[in-house]
């Protein structure tokens, strides 16, 4: 994967077939595999690609990004725009209303210290996300405490050196916050529990093939889902493996590295998305990680 690393663009996007068709044809995959049990897949050089886990979130935390979500319902519904097909993430043509009016569709950020799109460069300082901000950031934030533990003490295990940067990256962003007392930003810190810095909150959203360009290569986002619907499957195309993705599942990938790709047209889900901003790393002076390697990892 390093080298299909290097033949990719700084911004790849994943979204134009024919220079995907190219990538896939100087690196096609050896055999095609669909997963339905927990997974681990491993390149070439040992270094581990993707972690698989269906089933496990419980009905209690499946129950809080439930409750999560209805906290935000009204963030969600302002976030759809019906101009600007490029802008797909939060294009009308992409989600589906709910079939009992359970969830809101929509797809928002939630940080409590993030470079905002275009401010990733040296004179702008870390903000609040627009989602956070206000009384009702506080509910917000509150509610995604137990996912934040979970998914933490995932990336624990999944990419222990990645776990710690993302530690650090927290510690020196609260001390940053209260030297300049940013009072909403430290009280929002002090309570994020999660060492992901972004947690993106997707609802009855269909994807288009893709990839995240920002993400690190050799970082890993950790993406959950719940929800009542058919069955979905999630194709990391350039693998050449898909995976059942019912659920409470929980699926870790670099998102720059794989072009993934699922469709959804009814049902209820809700996937969550967490990833760190490589900028905050940065910002805060923490040291990059490299990729996870099969036997570093306590299995």
């Amino acid at each position: 994967m390093v080298r299909y690393n290097e033949a990719l663009d700084k911004d790849e996007s994943g979204q134009s077939e024919t220079r995907e068709e190219n990538l896939f044809n100087r690196f096609p995959p050896e055999e095609e595999r669909f997963l339905t049990t927990p997974s681990v897949v491993i390149d070439s050089g040992g270094r581990i690609i993707v972690w698989y886990l269906p089933g496990a979130l419980t009905t209690m935390i499946i129950k809080d990004i439930h409750g999560a979500m209805h906290s935000m319902s009204g963030l969600l519904k302002h976030s759809i725009i019906t101009s600007k097909i490029t802008q797909w993430r939060t294009n009308r043509s992409n989600f589906h209303t709910s079939p009992d009016g359970m969830v809101t569709p929509g797809c928002i950020n939630i940080s409590p210290a993030w470079f905002q799109q275009g401010r990733e460069v040296h004179g702008f300082s870390p903000e609040v996300s627009a989602a956070l901000k206000g009384d009702s950031g506080h509910n917000i934030t509150m509610s995604l405490q137990r996912s934040g533990i979970i998914v933490s003490a995932a990336l624990q295990v999944m990419h222990p050196d990645l776990y710690w940067a993302g530690m650090e990256t927290q510690v020196r962003l609260g001390k940053w916050a209260s030297r300049y007392e940013l009072d909403e930003m430290h009280y929002h810190l002090q309570r994020w529990t999660s060492v992901f810095n972004v947690v993106s909150i997707i609802c009855n959203r269909r994807s288009p093939p893709h990839r995240d360009p920002k993400c690190r290569p050799a970082a890993f986002d950790i993406m959950t889902t719940a929800g009542r619907y058919h069955p979905v499957v999630m194709d990391f195309m350039n693998l050449g493996i898909k995976f059942l993705y019912d659920s409470g599942s929980i699926l870790a990938s670099s998102c720059r590295l794989v072009r993934h790709y699922m469709n959804v047209e009814e049902g209820n889900w809700i996937v969550t998305a967490w990833y760190m901003q490589d900028s905050i790393h940065n910002f805060v002076g923490t040291p990059s990680t490299e990729y996870v390697k099969y036997d570093r990892v306590n299995m």
